[in-house]
């Protein structure tokens, strides 16, 4: 059979009454949901492991529990600390975090910051600190790269050539390297926006890439042993997932009936 991890990517998990206000919004759930999803997984045996060992896997370098999956959650918001790094210690698992490097500066510095995403449109909420960052990372989280800004990466080689993809994620990582004391290994496009391109340009600076799809009615889309580490692929997760589609992917991957 073959192995088949998923990869759930979220944004934004807020208390219940904040994410009733926010109705079926792209890129939020609510807290109780996502505890009851996380609880699944723990009552299901799935294994919650790092981003590097699924790397290393697809590299033939490790193996995997035969029912692992990762956890990302990208953009740096402040709730990926105040809301769900405690309820993932209590449970013993960790996760990858792709903070926007501009947003973490911003914070940081006691300001804010507008961004573009796919998810909200424009938008400005609070991100986490450098300080906050790391001490997901002295918890065991892994850190990974999402760009400066934010941009829309093929779209911004399509302006200024491999120029300007490099300057987005050389200003993104010398930051990590200035506050953390290291460079992530692995990288996420933001909005999923890609060329043959982009990824030839970041490859030679990242271990692994991950794409992101924006398809609806949702598909799944599963890495396997088979799947280029230069196109990971994962599950975008919010309030438009219902249970139902949240175990679907489980069972999926896990070709169960």
């Amino acid at each position: 059979m073959t192995q088949r991890v998923p990869i759930l990517v979220y944004h934004h998990v807020y208390p219940d009454d904040e994410a009733a206000r926010a109705g079926a919004a792209a890129g939020i759930i609510g807290v109780t949901e996502f505890d009851r999803q996380m609880q699944y997984l723990l009552c299901r045996e799935w294994t919650v492991v790092t981003t590097s060992r699924v790397i290393d896997w697809l590299r033939r370098k490790g193996e995997l529990p035969q029912r692992a999956c990762v956890l990302h959650f990208d953009n740096g918001w402040l709730d990926t600390y105040t809301v769900v790094e405690p309820r993932l210690r209590e449970l013993g698992i960790s996760a990858t975090s792709f903070p926007i490097t501009s947003g973490v500066v911003a914070a940081s510095g006691g300001t804010g910051l507008c961004v573009r995403t796919l998810t909200e449109g424009s938008i400005e909420k609070p991100f986490m600190t450098w300080q906050l960052l790391r001490q997901l990372a002295e918890a065991g989280w892994e850190i990974g790269a999402h760009t400066h800004t934010h941009c829309k990466v093929a779209d911004q080689h399509d302006r200024e050539g491999d120029a300007g993809v490099l300057r987005e994620v050389e200003q993104s990582d010398q930051l990590f390297r200035e506050h953390l004391g290291f460079v992530p290994e692995h990288f996420a496009y933001p909005s999923g926006s890609r060329s043959d391109r982009t990824d030839a340009v970041l490859r030679e600076r990242y271990q692994s890439l991950r794409l992101w799809r924006w398809d609806w009615p949702i598909q799944w889309f599963f890495t396997d042993r088979a799947t280029s580490r230069w196109a990971i692929a994962c599950q975008n997760i919010d309030s438009r997932v219902g249970f139902e589609q949240f175990e679907r992917i489980f069972h999926e991957s896990a070709n169960l009936s």
